[in-house]
């Protein structure tokens, strides 16, 4: 993400986080509109364009929906690619505004001292990520998950001349990042109505976590949408009541389909837990409970008289840390350890070893208990097939340290446990 990397002298490096318009029939640039001129912070617009028919200021205007990463509601003519507006949907600290002659951003003084370290909102995790919205013609609003949480880049030892990537690492041109899961991370997780025409919200409903799934509406004026912790329900459109909801036994981030067969309306949703969230971010999302391996995922189909029951699934019992009291552990390997799996491993183990259940945890595992099995993990590429990548670019010292910086995690987590239980009695 560093563009004083990747661009060293400045540019707004077209088409980085970018709407581009093509013709259908021959392939031929039409126009493009970028929301983040010289990305730095991870502000891709991978997110969903939804098309509508607006009318805006007197005028008929075939809109185009989009909300990027970087925490700004987009409304372009899409028919030339012309900005009409957009606003803020929740904390933005990157930039004050967009400007709407120019279209561009106006970044806060500081948004690119990376040098010293900066704390910016949105997040890596964007304001709204890749799970889908909807837009209703009926009541003319946008449905959309939205993330509010803060992010942290530092590029103070970064030689920007000799920096290369790494296969399977954390390439961003950045320090590994600064995060103890210890922590609590101010994050807030909510389902927002928006009105694309007065750019402002109609209603907003906080949700029990912050990784949660796309969007739905429906004729029948209803908003659904599965969230964290599993639980899959329906919204008045017109305000936000929640008038129904299941639980499906596995936290969701797909978004709901509909369909009609012989004249019945089906509602369908994934139920499984997973996506960067999942993976990295460790105590924030462990607390829902969707361990690795240990809960199904299904494909659930719902029906207006529908009489069938999920089984009932058994309460998992603590996870089980690991640990040899008798291990000696070099503080100062395990710290040099934990910067290599910053790097390399959190993405999906989670942060501080503490996973958030898209991967084993590694301080509960058997395999991280013996040095020689975990090398043949890592190195030689033993659990492939099972998704785990070979790291054979690593030397067996730095695998040694990642090993050590794992022991002392679970060792200290144990510890803290322990503490805890006293604290209790």
């Amino acid at each position: 993400w560093n563009r004083k990397i990747r661009s060293p002298q400045g540019g707004d490096n077209l088409f980085l986080s970018s709407v581009v318009a093509l013709d259908a029939d021959t392939g031929a640039y039409r126009w493009h509109y970028q929301t983040t001129p010289g990305e730095s912070w991870d502000f891709n617009s991978n997110m969903d364009i939804v098309l509508a028919d607006l009318h805006i200021e007197g005028r008929d205007v075939k809109a185009l929906l989009h909300a990027p990463k970087n925490g700004f509601f987009y409304v372009i003519d899409r028919t030339d690619g012309r900005l009409i507006s957009a606003e803020k949907l929740g904390k933005v600290t990157w930039a004050d505004r967009i400007d709407l002659k120019t279209g561009r951003p106006v970044e806060r003084p500081g948004a690119r001292n990376t040098r010293e370290g900066i704390e910016f909102y949105p997040g890596g995790a964007g304001l709204h990520n890749w799970q889908a919205m909807s837009y209703s013609p009926q009541t003319g609003l946008s449905y959309l998950p939205k993330l509010e949480m803060p992010y942290y880049l530092r590029d103070k030892t970064i030689d920007y001349d000799k920096w290369t990537a790494r296969p399977f690492f954390f390439n961003t041109g950045y320090d590994a990042l600064e995060f103890d899961a210890s922590q609590d991370i101010p994050a807030r997780g909510s389902l927002i109505a928006w009105d694309p025409v007065k750019q402002q919200r109609a209603w907003e409903t906080e949700l029990p976590g912050i990784w949660n799934g796309g969007t739905l509406v429906t004729a029948g004026n209803l908003v659904f949408q599965g969230n964290a912790i599993g639980e899959f329900a329906a919204y008045h459109a017109d305000n936000g009541d929640k008038l129904w909801s299941a639980q499906t036994g596995m936290g969701i981030v797909a978004a709901p389909m509909t369909y009609r067969l012989d004249g019945r309306q089906y509602v369908a949703i994934l139920a499984g837990w997973g996506g960067s969230i999942a993976g990295m971010y460790g105590l924030g999302v462990s607390q829902y409970g969707w361990r690795y391996g240990e809960r199904p995922k299904r494909l659930l189909v719902y029906v207006l008289d529908g009489d069938k029951d999920l089984p009932e699934e058994e309460d998992l019992p603590p996870l089980t840390l690991l640990d040899d009291p008798d291990q000696h552990l070099d503080e100062r390997q395990a710290g040099q350890g934990r910067l290599i799996y910053d790097a390399g491993c959190h993405s999906c183990h989670g942060y501080s070893v503490v996973s958030g259940g898209l991967a084993p945890d590694l301080r509960a595992s058997p395999l991280t208990m013996d040095f020689d099995a975990f090398n043949a993990v890592v190195r030689d590429g033993l659990l492939e097939r099972n998704g785990m990548p070979k790291f054979d670019d690593l030397h067996e010292d730095e695998v040694r340290a990642i090993y050590s910086y794992i022991r002392l995690r679970a060792r200290l987590d144990l510890a803290a446990q322990a503490a805890k239980s006293e604290d209790r009695k």
